[in-house]
């Protein structure tokens, strides 16, 4: 990389880069990356590092020793701290080269706590939006995002919702924008009515944004029918409102597999989704509330499968009673990538027969991440150099202590490290 000091910057997705040409009075910046990639992206989407050239590789290892010690990996590092994990990353990179050609899938990744289930995600996401595709990811959680409140799910998926195309990085409103530019959909009870709104958007209108929150899930119906409301948006009335209410599986699936659709009429494949802390489902105690989040999860599995049965109202699964929709428009083209540890496994699981179980890493294996987690320490710290004796006391440590969890295995050595290197005195 070459260029200014004052054009290293860094991306919370793709890491650091450099700034090569810049555009509209500086407000997008065509940025190289340190993976390869290079895109044109808003400037208040970076952060600009003041370091020299030769300092981007310390400053990116002081990062990931910084991450580690949480027990956890940068997602802009993800591809360059991956073991041992060959086969896995051959399957699901089977699924999203099929997406590329349309057809969706789901998969299952099954792994005890500090495994790597989230380590694996954050590489499929990234690998994803390399690959051109619409990616999203969300988190269940018993409170924030339970699966029997699917609009809290809806909306974590396109509020996170990126994509890359012409060298740049999108959302879920550019994806709207170019949908309503450029194809016509008619047969759709929410992106129909959702698409000729925003064809009649007013740039310089401030009501605009109120419409995006709407549609983005972060408020209901008001907007739409409260007449005192300034901002009310006229003709709202005609898109179906975002139901609050756990029976509303069907259409939240409705309209993922209708983004799905879009995406692929623009291009793009797909719509891959990644949801981690499946097992939030079995921590559901109400029946009626775990068989609405069950309906909803297995609806989503379904329709990425594209089951004939989910283009039809089904009513063996929930529906809401306000406008009932079947769970799936058209052909799906949703790439589905479930993460959940095997001890809280459910019948839902057993509809994907693509399972992907984490298995312990050998030791071989482990000496390998040991070794480069030495030498990304000495890349941060140039001046620290173990000697042979402590050094292997510490994977000997390592490994007796942590070698069931990868997470603690990585945390462990970094702390042992850092404590070497305090106690020598560098700083």
């Amino acid at each position: 990389m070459s260029g200014k000091n004052s054009n290293i910057v860094a991306h919370n997705i793709f890491g650091e880069g450099v700034i090569i040409e810049r555009r509209w009075d500086d407000a997008q910046a065509r940025v190289q990356f340190r993976s390869g990639l290079t895109l044109w992206l808003p400037a208040k989407w970076l952060k600009p590092l003041s370091v020299t050239e030769k300092e981007i590789d310390r400053v990116a290892a002081k990062r990931m020793l910084e991450a580690f010690r949480l027990g956890i990996v940068p997602h802009q590092d993800v591809e360059y701290f991956t073991f041992g994990r060959g086969y896995e990353i051959d399957a699901l990179e089977q699924g999203l080269q099929r997406l590329r050609d349309g057809t969706g899938d789901a998969y299952v990744i099954q792994g005890t706590y500090g495994s790597g289930k989230s380590h694996l995600l954050e590489y499929v996401r990234h690998r994803a939006l390399k690959l051109g595709l619409a990616t999203s990811c969300a988190a269940l959680h018993i409170q924030e995002t339970p699966p029997h409140r699917p609009k809290k799910i809806y909306h974590d998926l396109v509020y996170g919702l990126r994509y890359i195309a012409r060298d740049a990085e999108y959302g879920f409103r550019d994806l709207l924008i170019d949908a309503a530019e450029r194809l016509e959909i008619d047969d759709h009870c929410f992106f129909t009515p959702v698409l000729k709104r925003v064809r009649e958007l007013d740039a310089g209108d401030l009501r605009q944004e109120v419409f995006w929150q709407w549609i983005e899930g972060e408020s209901t119906k008001e907007y739409a029918t409260d007449k005192t409301s300034p901002y009310r948006i006229r003709g709202g009335h005609e898109i179906p409102a975002l139901y609050d209410f756990s029976t509303a599986a069907d259409f939240y699936n409705y309209i993922l597999s209708g983004l799905s659709a879009i995406c692929h009429r623009l291009g793009l494949g797909g719509l891959v989704i990644i949801l981690d802390e499946f097992e939030t489902l079995a921590h559901v105690w109400e029946s009626a509330l775990y068989r609405r989040g069950s309906d909803f999860l297995e609806g989503l599995i379904r329709v990425a499968l594209n089951d004939a049965e989910m283009k039809k109202i089904d009513r063996r699964l929930t529906h809401n009673q306000v406008r009932p929709t079947p769970y799936s428009y058209r052909e799906s083209r949703i790439l589905l990538v479930l993460a959940t540890t095997p001890s809280e496994n459910t019948p839902i699981t057993d509809l994907c027969d693509k399972k992907i179980f984490l298995r312990k890493l050998s030791r071989p294996e482990l000496e390998l991440i040991f070794d480069n987690l030495v030498k990304l320490y000495q890349c941060a710290y140039p001046g620290f150099a173990p000697e042979s004796g402590p050094r292997e006391n510490v994977l000997t440590a390592a490994l007796n202590r942590n070698r069931e969890e990868l997470r603690e295995f990585i945390k462990f050595t970094v702390d042992a490290l850092d404590w070497m290197r305090l106690n020598r005195g560098d700083r």
